[in-house]
């Protein structure tokens, strides 16, 4: 009995599948499992900003695999409250001179990083990629300086500007009753038509179709967070969007990591009672000439613009002592001297001729504690070509 029960055991041993894994699969795959572990805790310690990528790149492919059936379609005009969508990161509430969005594209417009901020709101520039051969009867010169609406970057045209309001820093009153209702993905959108247009000059037989294209320049404004409120104004007849291509441009704007507006120059002699009003890298200066180009600017003030805003700040006409650094062509010449053409303006070359520095009072009256020729020879810029490096401006004009 014990013989025939020890040959059925061995029978069946025999008949057994062989294993799947030797002993040294086991072991080799113990050692691959061993490394992987030691790369993965390697690449949490040096970057979590790695670790998430990886992790990001998973889940789109993840996503990517599922089954459309499984995914269901979601109408973008029922989502009245971003807030309340899968995916969405509120705003965060950020101190003035603090962005807390960034740029970005719809369709052919293309809208800047914040490019100007102030104590009130954070502004970007709206270009358009159009075709400019049907907005122009003649052949366009070939500079962008000469042609009105025409923008630094090649191939677009200055459409205008996307203005977001911090809470409590605006009030539509100026859309009143008369304004339209579009619906953007953040709620609703008032749109109303202005003839706030900035054309080139016309024939006088011209001046009456111009006249009902600068009724069409749009401005439309909503409330992309509670108690806060975004704006797009337009500025360029050339290049008037449709109502939908305004909905892109509104439904576009999403938040980002915070940033300090960075400024391109210290200060060493500044007048006392003065605070910051502004900060951009030159798009609020306007065309300079002379070969000159701001990189960056800084308008101080001994007052505050009253809040809630109905419209942006006319900076150009503010009082304020205005600050500014940037590129020209002087020459090593005209290094480190000193041009005031009066006691509210006064320049200086830096260097090799290629960078100067300026100080200017608009609306306000010369003291002995802001003469600008002791403001311009205390401006030390920074590197031009660094922005990266620059200090934040409310660290270095508190």
């Amino acid at each position: 009995m014990e013989q025939d029960l020890r040959t059925l055991l061995t029978s069946v041993r025999d008949d057994a599948p062989p294993p799947r894994l030797s002993v040294d699969d086991i072991t080799a795959a113990g050692r691959h499992l061993a490394r992987r572990r030691r790369r993965l805790a390697l690449l949490s310690s040096v970057g979590g900003g790695a670790a998430a990528a990886v992790a990001a790149v998973t889940a789109a492919l993840v996503l990517a695999a599922t089954p459309a059936a499984l995914t269901p379609a979601v109408d973008p005009s029922t989502l009245h409250n971003p807030a309340m969508s899968a995916g969405w990161t509120a705003f965060a509430d950020a101190q003035p001179f603090v962005t807390t969005y960034k740029g970005y594209t719809a369709g052919s417009y293309l809208v800047s990083d914040p490019d100007l901020v102030t104590m009130a709101y954070q502004q970007s520039s709206i270009d358009a990629g159009i075709d400019l051969s049907a907005n122009f009867s003649s052949p366009l010169p070939t500079t962008a300086a000469s042609v009105p609406g025409l923008s630094r970057v090649p191939g677009l045209l200055r459409g205008g500007i996307l203005v977001v309001y911090r809470p409590g820093a605006f009030h539509a009153a100026a859309f009143g009753k008369s304004a339209q209702k579009l619906g953007v993905r953040a709620g609703v959108g008032l749109l109303h038509y202005a003839g706030d247009s900035a054309e080139p000059p016309l024939p006088s037989a011209d001046r009456a179709g111009m006249q009902t294209v600068r009724g069409q320049v749009p401005t439309l404004a909503w409330q992309y967070t509670t108690d806060a409120w975004a704006a797009i104004y337009w500025s360029s007849w050339e290049s008037v969007p449709t109502k939908e291509e305004l909905v892109a441009i509104a439904d576009g704007l999403a938040p980002s990591a915070t940033k300090e507006f960075p400024v391109g120059f210290l200060p060493s002699s500044l007048p006392h009672g003065f605070s910051l009003l502004s900060v951009s890298y030159g798009t609020d200066m306007g065309d300079m000439g002379s070969g000159e180009q701001v990189v960056s600017a800084v308008r101080l003030s001994p007052q505050h613009p009253a809040l809630p805003l109905t419209e942006p700040i006319d900076l150009q006409s503010f009082p304020a002592l205005t600050l500014s650094f940037g590129r020209t062509d002087a020459g090593p010449r005209m290094a480190d001297k000193l041009d005031c053409t009066s006691s509210i303006e006064c320049q200086r070359v830096l260097g090799d001729g290629t960078t100067y520095v300026k100080a200017e009072l608009n609306g306000l009256k010369p003291t002995p504690a802001s003469q600008v020729t002791q403001i311009t020879l205390g401006i030390r810029p920074q590197d031009a070509d660094n922005t990266a490096a620059w200090p934040p401006a409310i660290k270095v004009f508190p």
